[in-house]
């Protein structure tokens, strides 16, 4: 991990001791969080992006137009991550998806989905295809990238296994970073690199599952934890994981899991990196390593 990317660890830290302590409703942690991400997102946010927000069949999000796009021909849709509770697309996840729209040079359109425990499953997954469906009649010949971070990583999952199953169109691609696929909270890492992760407690994850599958709902259903799903027939894959986060087996078992299935997968492992580092923007260089391999990934 470079220097920056250590300062960066050392000042998220407290907020998982803080978390611990308090154990904090999600409707607290968007208090809290999104004012903060907004302003950092828009003091910082790259030059060379226009940022629009959009409608996507009712369903809210934000359009990221790169001013010298590779070309038209392509589009990625995002779905942010936030433990399907927080999160969204001019706040968390702005200054992420602005770098990886001049990055690529592709433009983005990022879902803000109905978030959790006001709205727990299915409507974040509902949205998801709502937003899709509409983006697809839009762009119906266009290369679709699908993209997703941590929660959205696993919506994403979902989505295309739901649109599989329901003869939809697939998209041709699919960006994970460090998905989160197993919403019963059993990977190992939860207990390996619980101290080494200075942004998760496993607590965390665990209260989020709750929020959004709560009691009585089966995580184990594909379409909340994607690891007990079929991924024969879904695009390839790239995933994209850091080493020092409690998700990290999530990342690696479903990895295994898509390659069983007969899919084209590369796992891009982050040794000593966080959980969503790239969303820190350049604030650390492992940033611009981390969009650079998903833009030759791309070619």
């Amino acid at each position: 991990m470079s220097i920056r990317g250590r300062i960066v660890a050392a000042l998220i830290r407290p907020n998982k001791l803080l978390y611990r302590w308090i154990r904090p409703s999600a409707r607290f942690v968007r208090r809290y969080v999104h004012p903060q991400s907004w302003l950092g997102g828009k003091l910082c946010s790259p030059f060379g992006v226009t940022i629009t927000r959009r409608n996507y069949a009712g369903i809210p999000g934000v359009e990221f137009l790169p001013k010298k796009p590779l070309n038209n021909e392509s589009i990625i849709v995002f779905l942010h991550g936030g433990g399907y509770c927080f999160g969204s697309s001019l706040t968390t996840h702005r200054l992420g998806v602005a770098l990886m729209a001049k990055y690529t040079r592709i433009t983005c359109h990022s879902i803000d989905y109905r978030l959790a425990p006001e709205h727990p499953f299915p409507a974040a997954l509902e949205d998801a295809l709502l937003a899709w469906t509409e983006i697809v009649k839009s762009y119906p010949n266009c290369r679709l990238i699908l993209s997703g971070d941590s929660a959205g990583g696993g919506l994403a999952l979902a989505l295309m296994m739901r649109i599989r199953d329901e003869g939809g169109r697939l998209p041709d691609d699919a960006i994970l970073f460090s998905p989160w696929t197993d919403l019963t909270c059993r990977g190992e890492t939860y207990t390996t690199k619980a101290r080494k992760d200075p942004m998760f407690s496993p607590s965390m994850p665990r209260d989020c599952s709750d929020y959004y599958a709560p009691e009585g709902v089966d995580k184990t259903n594909p379409h909340i934890s994607p690891a007990y799903g079929d991924l024969t027939g879904l695009p390839r894959m790239l995933i994209l994981c850091g080493g020092n986060e409690i998700l990290l087996s999530d990342s690696q078992d479903i990895a295994l899991k898509a390659k069983q299935a007969g899919l084209e997968v590369e796992l891009a492992l982050w040794e000593n990196m966080f959980h969503d580092w790239w969303l820190f923007g350049r604030f650390i260089p492992e940033t611009s390593e981390c969009l650079t391999k998903i833009s030759m990934w791309l070619e």
